[in-house]
C-alpha cells in the first residue's frame, strides 16, 4: 500500500504513522513512529505525539550538574533541537553555570524543563524529586543513535546515550543512565535510578 499522509500499512498488518520529532545538529530530520491496528488509530497516536512535542519548542532546559555526564546530557538534548535554551546549574563556579544547584527554583519561570545529570545516585534521586516537587517537567532524553524497540517502556528522567540498545518489551525505570554501547535485552525490567556502564549487557 502506498504511503498517504506519511502513514503506511506494514507487512505485519499494522499502520505506521511517521512524524518529525526533532532535528540533528546538521538540521537533518529525526523521525518518530506511531503504530495502530487501523489508519485512524495510527493517525490519532501521531497527532497526540505532535501535540506533546510542539510545546517543548517553547521551553528551555535546565541541567543540574555540568560534569562529564551533564555535558553528555547537554549534547543529547541539543541534538533533538526542541529546546529554546539549555543551561547548567552547578556548584563549581569554574564551569560557568547560571548558579548553584540549590537555586533551581529561581529559574522555574524561565526553564520549565529540568533534569538532574549527576552520576551519584543519591544526588540524582534527591535533585530529581525536588525538581518534581518544584513543578519542573522531567524529560526522557534518548540519543538519536540509540536503538529502541517500539515495545520498550522508558520512564522520565532516564538518559539513553549513543549506540545503546533497548530490547523488546524492556522496561526502564525513572532516572536511569544507559551509557553508550550498553544493551538492555528483551523483557528486562530495570529498576529506578540504575546506572548501566559503557558496553554493559543486562539480560535479566
Amino acid at each position: 500500500m502506498k504511503k498517504r499522509n506519511n502513514i503506511r500499512l506494514r507487512k505485519d498488518g499494522r499502520y505506521e504513522a511517521r512524524y518529525e520529532k526533532g532535528r540533528t545538529s546538521d538540521n537533518k530530520i529525526i523521525y518518530g513512529y506511531c503504530y495502530g491496528q487501523t489508519y485512524q488509530e495510527a493517525e490519532e497516536k501521531r497527532n497526540q505525539m505532535i501535540a506533546q512535542i510542539k510545546p517543548l519548542k517553547e521551553l528551555n532546559l535546565l541541567i543540574l550538574g555540568a560534569g562529564s555526564h551533564g555535558q553528555e546530557v547537554y549534547e543529547i538534548a541539543k541534538l533533538h533541537r526542541i529546546f529554546g535554551k539549555i543551561d547548567f546549574l552547578d556548584d563549581d563556579e569554574s564551569k560557568n553555570p547560571l548558579g548553584p544547584c540549590k537555586d533551581f527554583e529561581k529559574y522555574l519561570s524561565e526553564y520549565k524543563v529540568a533534569i538532574a545529570a549527576v552520576g551519584d545516585e543519591s544526588l540524582r534521586i534527591k535533585w530529581m524529586y525536588q525538581l518534581v516537587e518544584a513543578g519542573f517537567v522531567i524529560p526522557t532524553l534518548v540519543h538519536p543513535a540509540a536503538i529502541i524497540s517500539d515495545s520498550a517502556q522508558i520512564n522520565c528522567g532516564t538518559v539513553i546515550c549513543a549506540m545503546a540498545t533497548i530490547g523488546t518489551n524492556a522496561k526502564i525505570g525513572k532516572g536511569c543512565i544507559i551509557s553508550s554501547g550498553a544493551t538492555i535485552k528483551r523483557n528486562v525490567i530495570l529498576e529506578d535510578w540504575q546506572y548501566v556502564d559503557y558496553g554493559e549487557v543486562v539480560n535479566h
